[in-house]
């Protein structure tokens, strides 16, 4: 099996390019930065799908391409609150323009089949509902959000796909996702351009440390907390499938509150302290929503991985690659 995964230098990519070596596939990977450091048997092309000419250097024979390339706010040294008109075009050049030519490159080679990884964003005006989100429900974008173009932009890429791959008989499918939990290489991410530590990350901090948790917002708000192997299971089981393709979201069906997500962190990293929740209603919390992952279940057999098992998985792999020393703890 050959396999092409663009942003292979992301956190996600880089846990898909794992999982194709380890199930014995040649694997070939696409990125920005110099060097894909600590992935040595990754066929490695340093380059931007902006740029044409990168096509002109790819091999055209893989049998899967995983596209993780783009840009979101979290990796942005600019957003709309510091540069609105630079960010938007951001946007419109990697998400929109640069898939494409990405999209056009696989649909005229020889490739069995592409996977896009896209945002449940295009479903935010639905998260407030308290219903379990089908697959293929009409977009539904917040224009009032710092999201707003983001969204947009992975839209029109999802919709390119959808149209110009099945005319070459080529299986496209969309995988759509939240927030995807994992213990990363770097604990920061960027702010309106500012560096800061991922707020799952400090919680657990705040757990091991033996400090008070806080609780924040609606205690009882339920979400999916997704873990990343539940990505890669959904992306493989979509390759092996007989499906043409299809839009699955990353989910968990599980809908875990706020206030079980705080407390089961603070008892699968408790140092045996007690600690105090102290909870804090007038905080901003982030709203999300709760997938429906029956169709996933029924049609590629997805079992999803949940909270406290997420959890356990990861505090197993910090500490047995004492990630706490990388990252300076």
């Amino acid at each position: 099996m050959k396999v092409l995964i663009f942003g292979v230098s992301g956190n996600s990519g880089r846990e898909l390019a794992k999982h194709y070596l380890e199930k014995g596939a040649t694997v070939f990977g696409v990125g920005r930065r110099e060097k894909l450091e600590g992935l040595n048997d990754v066929n490695y092309i340093k380059g931007d799908i902006t740029n044409r000419l990168l096509f002109e250097k790819l091999p055209v024979d893989f049998d899967l391409v995983i596209n993780f390339a783009g840009v979101q706010p979290s990796i942005l040294s600019e957003s709309e609150n510091t540069n609105l008109y630079a960010t938007l075009r951001e946007y419109v050049n990697v998400n929109m323009l640069g898939v494409y030519n990405l999209i056009e490159w696989v649909s005229k080679s020889s490739i069995k089949t592409y996977i896009y990884a896209t945002t449940h964003r295009d479903y935010e005006n639905y998260w407030s509902n308290g219903e379990k989100l089908l697959n293929n429900l009409p977009p539904a974008i917040n224009y009032h959000g710092d999201h707003s173009m983001y969204a947009i932009s992975k839209e029109v890429g999802k919709m390119m796909g959808d149209y110009v791959l099945p005319l070459q008989g080529v299986r496209c499918f969309n995988v759509r996702l939240p927030m995807i939990f994992m213990v990363p290489e770097s604990p920061f991410y960027l702010a309106n351009g500012k560096k800061r530590i991922m707020p799952f990350l400090k919680i657990i901090k705040d757990a091991i440390e033996g400090k008070d948790l806080e609780i924040w917002g609606d205690p009882t708000m339920p979400r999916d907390y997704v873990y990343i192997t539940n990505l890669v299971n959904i992306i493989d089981k979509c390759e092996v499938s007989d499906l043409k393709g299809g839009t699955f979201s990353v989910g968990t069906g599980e809908g875990a509150t706020t206030e079980y997500f705080i407390k089961t962190i603070a008892d699968v990293f408790s140092t045996g302290t007690e600690r105090n929740f102290i909870y804090k209603p007038e905080k901003h919390t982030y709203k999300s929503a709760v997938y429906d992952v029956n169709e996933q279940k029924e049609l590629l057999g997805y079992e999803p991985i949940l909270l406290r098992t997420m959890l356990e998985m990861m505090k197993e792999k910090m500490y047995v690659e004492d990630y706490f020393s990388k990252w300076g703890w």
